[in-house]
């Protein structure tokens, strides 16, 4: 244990573009493993490939670096389709864009045809929330 201790001792390790990359291998070895070309499946061990480069690398600025940069594109991406996500699971409100700021607004659902008045920029707007439930 003292030897892989010492090993990893400047090494950067794992972060989560690591596994973002082994995740990705995964995926592309198990989509290409249905096609009977041979050596296909090796392509998704590219991506495995450069997480561990990523893992057992010694340039700590570099990879913290990349690291840095995925985040700012993939933590968009989560949480738009984490709030896509709730808003489909969302069964009592509905959802509409006001048409002068473009600000999403939730509104009750089951109201019939209201008025909603958008607390950002106050403009009014009708729309049909559906009819009153049973």
């Amino acid at each position: 244990m003292q030897k892989l201790k010492d090993f990893m001792q400047d090494r950067y390790g794992p972060d989560q573009l690591s596994l973002a990359l082994v995740i990705l291998g995964c995926i592309i070895t198990a989509a290409l493993s249905f096609f009977r070309v041979p050596y296909y499946r090796l392509l998704g061990l590219l991506p495995m490939a450069l997480a561990l480069f990523r893992v057992l690398s010694k340039q700590r600025e570099k990879r913290y670096a990349e690291n840095v940069r995925f985040l700012q594109v993939w933590n968009p991406l989560r949480e738009k389709a984490v709030a896509l996500w709730n808003r489909v699971r969302d069964r009592d409100h509905r959802y509409y864009n006001c048409p002068t700021c473009k600000k999403r607004l939730r509104v009750p659902r089951g109201r019939g045809k209201i008025e909603i008045t958008c607390p950002h920029c106050g403009s009014k707007f009708k729309r049909n929330t559906g009819g009153p439930r049973k």
